[in-house]
Formats: C-alpha cells, structure tokens, sequence
C-alpha cells in the first residue's frame, strides 16, 4: 500500500507533467499559428518595387538608405527576431538609417516596452496603421528597405523562419547589402514576400468595426 508521502509525491510528479505537456502543446500550436500566411486585406495596395515610398510627416526623409522594422510587441513573432534586427542594427550602422515603426494602439506604452529592447534605433508608433498602408505592409515582422531616394528596395519577411536562423534565407540583410552596392533589387522567392506572423493592429480593429456594422 502507497504511503501518503509517496502518494503526494506522484500527484506533484503527476501535475509538472501535465503542465510540461501543456507548454509543449501551447508552444506547437504557435509555432503552426505563426507559420501560416497573414490574412491579406481585400483593400490593400502595396507599391511596387521602385515606386517612392511617401513617410512625411510621420517619418522624415533620409539621403541613407532606410529599414523600416515593423514591430509589435504583443506578437510572439516579433520578439522572436528582435536578437536578429539588433545584429543589422550593428551591421550596418552608420550606412543605413534604420526606423522602428511600433504597431500598436497605446503609443505610450508601446515605446516604453520598445525602450527596454534596447536597440539603437528611432522609433515611431503607427497606431493608425497608416505608415503601414504606404509601404504595403499588412503583418509583424517585417521590414521595408528604402533606397536613397525613398523608392521601395524590399518588403517582406526577415527570413523564412521566425527564429531568423537561416543565413542563406535572411532577406532583409541580402538587400540592404545589395542596396548599398547600387546593384538591383534581387528577386526572392516566395518565402520573403508572402508575409507570416501577426496581423497588424489597426486591421485587427478594422476588421471588427466592418463585422459589427
């Protein structure tokens, strides 16, 4: 016969395993989640390659090429690669001007989140969404390269992974060094432009308005 120390010591055993078997399945239903595609806008128009990309008066203009990193701290998607943006933060610095756009509806407490990442870059709050409508961006992560003249180099995914772990596939790095030797925008594969992770904000909200009207 179990004593009752042995029995308590099987419940406890018992509940870390279900709770371990909780995280696991959390943790793969999000990793299934976030490697979907975004649902696209039926309203949306992105511009294409080549077209200049207006920002004034949310962003001013830069004779440097410029990374637009659209940001939303409450998508699991973008802390994952915050590791990667700070390491072409540090690549290109001095050469390339690079822009956080925060996708939020508290500007206030969205820049105080954004603070404690601790790159060393500019941000601004796009709660309207309307920085992300001019460049054609729809979810988070992504980033924008603007050449210097403010025409749209490349938008899309940072990599086809959320984790930014593969070197061949990181997109965003290819084309700011590509930007910045004057060649042509390369041609990616699908992988850098159908875009994945979290739906913005303001298309969230949007979308709810529509279905309660």
């Amino acid at each position: 016969m179990l004593t009752r120390p042995v029995l308590t010591w099987i419940a406890l055993l018992s509940g870390e395993a279900c709770l371990a078997a909780l995280a696991l399945c959390v943790f793969w239903y999000q990793d299934w989640q976030y490697s979907l595609p975004t649902p696209r806008p039926t309203t949306l128009r992105q511009p294409a390659v080549g077209e200049v990309v207006k920002l004034t008066p949310f962003i001013n203009d830069s004779a440097q090429p410029t990374l637009l990193h659209f940001f939303n701290p409450a998508c699991p998607c973008s802390r994952f690669n915050v590791a990667h943006v700070r390491e072409l933060i540090a690549e290109f610095e001095g050469r390339v001007r690079v822009v956080a756009v925060l996708e939020a509806t508290e500007p206030a407490a969205a820049l105080a989140e954004f603070s404690q990442l601790h790159l060393k870059c500019a941000a601004v709050v796009d709660a309207n969404g309307e920085i992300a409508r001019r460049a054609g961006v729809y979810s988070t992560p992504q980033g924008v390269v603007l050449d210097g003249q403010h025409r749209l180099y490349y938008r899309g995914n940072y990599n086809r992974g959320r984790y930014c772990t593969a070197a061949e596939s990181e997109f965003v790095r290819l084309s700011l060094a590509s930007c910045l030797a004057h060649r042509a925008p390369q041609q990616f594969s699908e992988a850098a432009t159908i875009a994945l992770g979290c739906e913005l904000p303001a298309n969230v909200s949007l979308l709810t308005e529509v279905r309660e009207r």
